[in-house]
């Protein structure tokens, strides 16, 4: 008898714990305040949930150099949450089973490319070739050729990187696990940047290089002459703007969302 009784209770805990974790589901981001967060380190999606968790974030937030470690540790049930771009999070909300974007929206910002503070002659020649770029219908290609979803068939030896220009070479910063911004492909590199910066540099007649490292290594690395600009789908900001230069936008009304697991989210 008494062998049954404990057997009864297991049972209502079992079925009281699915209870609750049904309660429990995230049904708006304002729920995140007092859950474990992760964002990738350096990014706008730290800031945001930093300001998610206030005086909690030293508990609760965890940041990873890649985006892809900070999706395995939400699918392994360690955190709640990621906070990140929308257009990486549609990716892997494709390609990882079992994900989730929430339907509300945490921000809307602006894509810039950066540059050393007081590069005026570079943010300049910038600027003339993406406005070219937009009328000429070039950006319009380059975007829709990946906002499909459907780049597999993108080789990194089909974009044109202007190899041996006359002008010299333009060394660009990027941190290539950002798709469908800029994304590693065997040794090389595809991706929206990494396309507009390709004939950024033909216009400028200088040979593109692309030089891969950590998101938050970026702006060091700008600022110290080590790369010419860094793009990487960087947003702009006021306090980004007192330690570099940016060009003019040329991604206006970009998100940050909430990536959490399916089975915890309620519609």
């Amino acid at each position: 008898m008494l062998k049954k009784i404990f057997a009864l209770l297991f049972v209502l805990a079992l079925s009281a714990g699915v209870c609750s974790a049904d309660e429990a589901k995230l049904k708006s981001p304002s729920q995140l305040k007092t859950e474990k967060l992760a964002a990738q380190r350096g990014t706008v999606g730290q800031f945001i949930a930093e300001d998610l968790l206030g005086d909690k974030k030293g508990q609760l937030l965890t940041t990873y150099e890649k985006y892809v470690d900070a999706i395995a540790a939400l699918k392994q049930g360690k955190l709640r949450a990621v906070i990140m771009d929308e257009m990486p999070a549609k990716r892997f909300v494709n390609e990882v089973e079992g994900l989730a974007i929430m339907d509300e929206a945490l921000s809307e910002e602006n894509y810039a490319i950066g540059f050393r503070k007081g590069n005026t002659e570079l943010v300049s020649q910038v600027n003339k070739a993406l406005s070219e770029m937009k009328a000429d219908g070039t950006m319009d290609k380059i975007f829709a050729k990946y906002l499909d979803g459907d780049y597999s068939s993108v080789k990194p030896e089909d974009i044109d990187f202007n190899k041996g220009a006359k002008g010299g070479k333009l060394f660009v910063g990027t941190e290539a696990g950002f798709a469908p911004y800029e994304l590693r492909v065997g040794s090389g590199f595809i991706g929206i940047d990494v396309e507009m910066c390709a004939n950024i540099a033909k216009k400028l007649d200088r040979e593109l290089v692309i030089e891969n490292m950590n998101f938050d290594a970026l702006p060091m690395a700008v600022s110290t002459n080590k790369v010419d600009m860094i793009c990487a789908g960087i947003t702009v900001t006021d306090e980004r703007k007192e330690n570099m230069d940016f060009s003019d936008n040329y991604v206006i009304g970009a998100k940050q969302v909430a990536v959490v697991r399916a089975d915890d989210y309620e519609k």
